[in-house]
């Protein structure tokens, strides 16, 4: 199969999404789209994809809304689909894994609760943490902009947790990473993808980061075959290790690949109906299967990582049911 590959920027501003894919889908004629990568843009860019009716698939945008109707929140946008799991997944992975695997039974949390992501990750967490057994023995917040996290974090010492929850962005976990060290605190962290960047531990400096784990979409160290091969065609090609970006994307393409089979033609509307049936696909993060009342796949595990020295390692993967 040939496959002409045609981009555009968007340049992470919303504002300009779909104009950038009224663009592709009228003037380049494209039959489906990759993209957006990041959850505000993908959601900026849905009601041109349901107004011009073509599919499109987004690689790494967790939030919910992505794939709802823009006019109907309450259900299900026909012509978008994601490739990566949700955040309320990351949520339920985490508590899985800190009650499951770390076998920790006390957890405290610490999240801005301004922004969405974090707050949705911090409730997950809580709900589901209580449901297999584990007490929340501490929960604080901060607004946007906090850059002295010590006195929630002297109130979470005082609570003696286990294990620290940070769903936070890598800037904001950095400095709480920092500051608990200097609060002498040495308990195990945990937190979403959006802290698996290696300014994690520019920020927090490497002594403090030893004890954190993460959940995330992608690790270049996964053991699967098919991820090992994946990440070496990677370096072959670019030079580089692949990140969740780049895993995901390919994903995406390896279901629009497999859909055009199925549907026999380029015809968008074709193409669509086969992404919905698209089943026990192998692909680099395992094995995917949509599902078609909800356009995000079924049963994707979450990877655990951690960090090692400056490095992060593959621990293991979760499932979030």
């Amino acid at each position: 199969m040939q496959v002409e590959v045609i981009y555009e920027d968007t340049q992470s501003k919303k504002e300009l999404v779909p104009n950038v894919v009224r663009k592709l889908i009228e003037e380049d004629k494209v039959i489906v789209l990759i993209g957006e990568v990041a959850s505000s843009n993908s959601i900026a860019a849905a009601p041109v994809l349901k107004e011009l009716k073509r599919p499109a698939i987004a690689p790494t945008s967790t939030n919910p809304a992505v794939v709802m109707d823009p006019a109907d929140p309450t259900k299900v946008n026909l012509y978008y689909f994601r490739a990566c799991f949700l955040d309320s997944a990351q949520g339920a992975a985490m508590a899985n894994f800190t009650y499951n695997s770390l076998k920790k039974t006390k957890a405290a949390v610490i999240y801005n609760i301004a922004q969405d992501y974090n707050k949705g990750l911090a409730e997950v967490f809580m709900a589901r943490f209580k449901e297999l057994g584990g007490e929340i023995v501490a929960e604080e917040t901060f607004p946007e902009g906090t850059q002295d996290f010590r006195p929630q974090l002297t109130k979470i010492k005082a609570a003696n947790p286990e294990i620290v929850v940070t769903p936070n962005t890598y800037a904001e976990s950095g400095l709480i990473l920092k500051q608990a060290k200097e609060l002498g605190m040495d308990n195990i962290f945990i937190a979403g993808d959006s802290t698996h960047a290696p300014q994690v531990i520019d920020i927090a400096g490497e002594d403090a980061v030893q004890n954190l784990y993460l959940t995330t979409l992608y690790a270049g160290d996964d053991p699967d075959p098919k991820a090992q091969e994946f990440a070496q065609k990677y370096k072959a090609t670019y030079n580089a290790d692949p990140n969740s970006n780049a895993c995901f994307s390919y994903e995406a393409m390896m279901i629009i690949a497999e859909a055009i089979k199925k549907a026999g033609e380029l015809n968008p509307e074709k193409i669509r109906d086969a992404i919905e049936t698209i089943k026990d696909v192998p692909v680099p993060s395992g094995t995917f299967t949509m599902d078609p009342e909800t356009h995000n796949p079924l049963n994707k595990p979450v990877v655990i990582i951690r960090v090692v020295g400056k490095d992060f390692k593959f621990v293991e993967k979760v499932l979030p049911e």
